[in-house]
């Protein structure tokens, strides 16, 4: 057996958009299945569906994009690869076709004049469509020849501008989206009728339509200069063709999952007066024909999958419904259960997981999902509710694992600041506790993410290189309560205690540490974390800080969500001078100047959440005071680099922080390998 190796990454498969036709009789599954390509530096994705329980690939995918069955034997979709020119990323145009699975035939059904974003049944002839619309041409899916050409002149025209009026300005993943909206639409594939049902100016959010009642339910935020971060609730009905408001903009922080079950209308939700922000969202339950509102389920923690992996490109909806039941997966301790929530609000914990469910599918009290375990990568499996026995129904990640020596997660639990925190350790591959080896401290993103006992490439790799990777879940983090998560005003206090105790404890259990050989390595709040600690101990004998946090005054002007955000999360109004004072003492760069450790910055030329301008300010600093530093931009890459960046991008990014640690906190003797583009130096 050989270590995980960095270039394993190429062997992977990534899962995603995991979809049933829900028949009993005949059932059949589709999902996507990603994998590397370094060569052509980009993700190959291939279809594949089960019919008579075997898998097999039905087509070659441009992209994920729109997948649902019409009915139980069509499948309709988006970004099918054909002989003709490939659709171009940014095209406003999708092309649709449909899957016989019975006959297992292909045919290109229709084309929309919009970037699609979603696409759902409505009815049986119609579709809901969200796609991407400019407000200064927000019917361009109607314009003739000429007006399309007369758009197309006043976009070359001003290429060379960006003009802003809006906040917020940029979108991580998306550039800059000054005047842009997400718009919900109606086509009719019968009468080839498209037609908007949003205002322009409202961004469209969680979209569910209900086929048998012919409705649809869904979110949006309208504004001009500033988004509110409040939205609606909306319902649309497509027998009378009217919207009807739900729940005004302004009632509530955040709606999301909206869906009908047995004819009330059940959402997720949160005013966000409690924990800002990042509150949890409890579910509740409107009488579509009285608008009374009435708490159904009170939650502590988030929905979905929030368990920290480089192994996943997509997650699917964390809430399904077979119509009468709700059923969702919320992140405890650190993994994702199973849950069903009926109208009476009994909640039940139907399906545990030691791990993370990142997709799944009810059908009857069958479940089958996407999940991720401690020891494999992302496989597909099933269960009987409640409480079933697992089966795993695919294998196609078996041999990438097969040859390899996975290190397990072990598990140590401490108590810092009063609380008890989870932490882990992988042992370095062969481990002899006679020996003494050196240590990588990882520091998770968000603060509101956790680290589990998922498969982690990054994590699995350094183990294979012979470092102890050490990991917790200090408070900030998710799956022990908002209270828990709720570190508002106090960024850089009790979480940088408990990642100190944490290491101490460590070192305690794990003798074979070397207390010389210790890095810090983390990005986006991990990497604040690792900058805030270099500016406050020179314990590490190096650092790795990517996407991270420098200056929170210049997160407030240049993040894509800086303007709510630091108010939200730093209890402090950036425009308030005596505000100022506090977001300056939480701020890493104040301490620059104490910083001695040597740091390695890694950061995406156009990531719109931690600006590229965060590792400038901490390169520029460290560079002036003659500490050893180095700074790695990506161009062409956002916020999700190392989970879903192109593949020779991620590779680089591996070995970037393999030849930091080899020349500052070396396995063995220090490294004589250099970095690339200090070659013949």
């Amino acid at each position: 057996m050989e270590p995980v190796l960095m270039e394993d990454l190429e062997r992977y498969c990534f899962l995603s958009k995991l979809t049933g036709n829900h028949n009993a009789d005949h059932p059949v599954y589709v999902c996507v299945v990603g994998r590397m390509d370094k060569e052509a530096n980009r993700y190959r994705y291939t279809l594949k569906m089960q019919k008579n329980e075997e898998w097999r690939t039905v087509c070659e995918l441009n992209k994920p994009g729109v997948l649902l069955f019409l009915d139980a034997d069509t499948l309709l979709l988006s970004g099918v690869k054909s002989t003709d020119d490939p659709v171009q990323p940014d095209s406003v145009q999708t092309r649709f076709s449909t899957f016989s699975c019975s006959a297992e035939e292909w045919k290109e059904t229709f084309t929309l004049p919009l970037k699609t974003a979603d696409g759902q049944r409505l009815t049986k002839t119609q579709l809901l469509i969200k796609a991407e619309i400019q407000l200064e041409a927000a019917d361009a899916y109607a314009f003739d020849l000429e007006q399309a050409e007369a758009w197309q002149k006043t976009q070359h025209e001003n290429a060379d501008y960006t003009v802003l009026e809006e906040l917020p300005w940029c979108a991580d993943g998306r550039g800059v989206i000054q005047g842009k909206r997400m718009r919900l639409f109606v086509y009719d594939t019968l009468t080839t009728e498209l037609f908007p049902l949003t205002d322009p100016r409202m961004n469209c959010g969680s979209v569910s339509a209900c086929p048998v009642l012919g409705k649809a339910l869904f979110t949006g935020m309208t504004y001009g200069r500033k988004a509110s971060q409040r939205e609606g609730l909306y319902c649309f009905d497509a027998q009378t063709g009217s919207v009807t408001t739900l729940i005004e903009e302004g009632v509530y922080r955040r709606i999301k999952e909206p869906r009908f079950v047995s004819g009330t209308i059940v959402f997720a939700a949160t005013d966000g007066l409690r924990y800002g922000k990042n509150e949890s969202l409890n579910f509740y339950a409107l009488n579509p024909d009285t608008g009374a509102v009435t708490l159904l389920a009170k939650l502590d923690d988030p929905l979905g999958s929030s368990i920290v992996t480089d192994c996943r490109l997509s997650s699917g909806s964390a809430v399904k419904t077979d119509g009468t039941s709700l059923y969702f997966t919320m992140t405890q301790g650190w993994t994702t259960p199973l849950f069903q929530l009926d109208l009476k609000g009994n909640l039940r914990r139907v399906l545990d997981f030691n791990g993370s469910i990142d997709d799944f599918d009810v059908t009857g009290q069958t479940v089958r999902f996407i999940g991720q375990r401690a020891h494999r990568l992302q496989e597909i499996e099933q269960a009987q509710l409640p409480q079933g026995k697992l089966t795993s129904l695919t294998g196609w990640n078996a041999e990438a694992l097969a040859d390899r020596d996975v290190i397990q997660p072990r598990y140590l639990s401490f108590h810092s600041g009063g609380r008890q925190i989870d932490g882990w350790v992988l042992t370095p591959w062969h481990y002899d506790p006679t020996q003494r080896y050196p240590a990588v401290l990882e520091i998770h993103g968000g603060p509101n993410t956790a680290y589990g006992e998922v498969f982690h490439h990054e994590m699995q790799m350094l183990a294979g290189k012979g470092y102890f990777v050490l990991f917790c879940n200090p408070v900030g983090s998710v799956g022990r309560g908002d209270a828990f998560a709720d570190i508002r005003g106090r960024y850089g206090c009790e979480d940088y205690q408990n990642l100190m105790d944490f290491l101490d404890e460590a070192i305690q259990a794990y003798p074979a540490i070397d207390p010389k050989r210790i890095a810090v390595s983390g990005g986006s709040y991990g990497g604040f974390m690792v900058n805030w600690m270099i500016g406050h101990t020179h314990r590490f004998a190096c650092a790795i800080s990517q996407r991270s946090i420098a200056n929170f005054m210049t997160i407030y002007g240049l993040s894509d969500f800086g303007y709510y955000f630091v108010r939200d999360q730093l209890s402090a109004d950036p425009l308030n001078e005596q505000d100022q004072a506090s977001l300056w003492h939480h701020s890493p760069l104040r301490y620059a100047g104490q910083v001695k450790t040597p740091t390695l910055f890694l950061h995406s030329e156009d990531g719109h959440r931690c600006s590229i301008s965060e590792g400038l300010q901490m390169f520029t600093a460290l560079s002036d005071r003659g500490v050893p530093t180095r700074m790695v931009c990506f161009k062409g890459e956002h916020h999700e680099l190392s989970r879903s960046g192109k593949p020779r991008h991620r590779l680089r990014r591996l070995a970037e922080i393999q030849l930091w640690l080899d020349r500052y906190c070396p396995a063995n003797a220090a490294s004589q390998s250099v970095f690339p583009g200090e070659e013949g130096r």
